[in-house]
């Protein structure tokens, strides 16, 4: 089978049954034995409205998972999630990030947005290579979101061998900048309800970097909160 001009094979076992799909199965089993044993944790989750304590925009790579690295439990992260973790500016055709975005400061009251990249982002990597038009017109179209933090770097003349880095940490500033175009998240952060924070996971090191305003630099996170 062929997709996207790519070969693609579907596993299976012998018994002619797809073994990702087998998986996901056996890992609904585990999670069902889990749910048993936190029955009442989950039931209260079920019956009582949703309050989470960040509302987190990042990048919906399958290595990166927010509930994962913040140590997380259900319930505490209301998550958007998108190639290239962007922030489409308020008028721009998206109404899917927007909503998501009122419907947590708006109804949830969540008062803590993060914006969230990770080294090695193949989101932000995706505009330095030719896009097909025909076969992947959405992606092409998704990724121009990126270009602000390209054309950036570029005039910066930034090695080429810390652009890919350098290009994920500012297109992060300009997300931030994005959030900032919505009337809900500029007004929260003028009245002291709402805290905007940029921040990047390092895949190898498993460390976050957080976006220092005061003085422009990136530092760990954990220095920043004083841990």
């Amino acid at each position: 089978m062929r997709v996207g001009g790519r070969n693609v094979t579907n596993e299976k076992d012998a018994r002619g049954v797809d073994l990702d799909i087998k998986d996901a199965v056996e890992g609904h089993q585990r999670f069902r034995q889990q749910f048993e044993q936190d029955r009442s944790f989950y039931q209260s989750l079920a019956t009582k409205t949703q309050k989470p304590r960040l509302l987190w925009i990042g990048c919906a790579d399958s290595r990166v998972v927010p509930a994962t690295i913040t140590g997380s439990d259900p319930g505490e992260l209301f998550e958007i999630r998108n190639i290239a973790n962007v922030v489409p500016p308020a008028h721009a055709d998206d109404d899917s990030v927007g909503a998501a975005i009122e419907y947590g400061v708006g109804h949830l009251g969540i008062d803590d947005i993060v914006v969230c990249g990770h080294t090695g982002c193949g989101g932000i990597a995706a505009l330095l290579e030719p896009i097909p038009p025909d076969s992947e017109a959405h992606l092409g179209r998704w990724v121009e979101f990126t270009k602000p933090a390209h054309q950036l770097i570029d005039a910066a003349r930034v090695p080429e061998e810390e652009r890919l880095t350098a290009t994920i940490k500012a297109h992060v500033q300009f997300q931030i900048d994005n959030l900032m175009t919505y009337p809900i998240v500029r007004e929260g952060v003028a009245a002291g309800r709402l805290n905007v924070h940029g921040w990047i996971y390092d895949m190898e090191q498993g460390t976050l970097s957080a976006y220092d305003p005061q003085s422009g630099e990136w530092r760990g996170l954990l220095e920043l909160a004083g841990a």
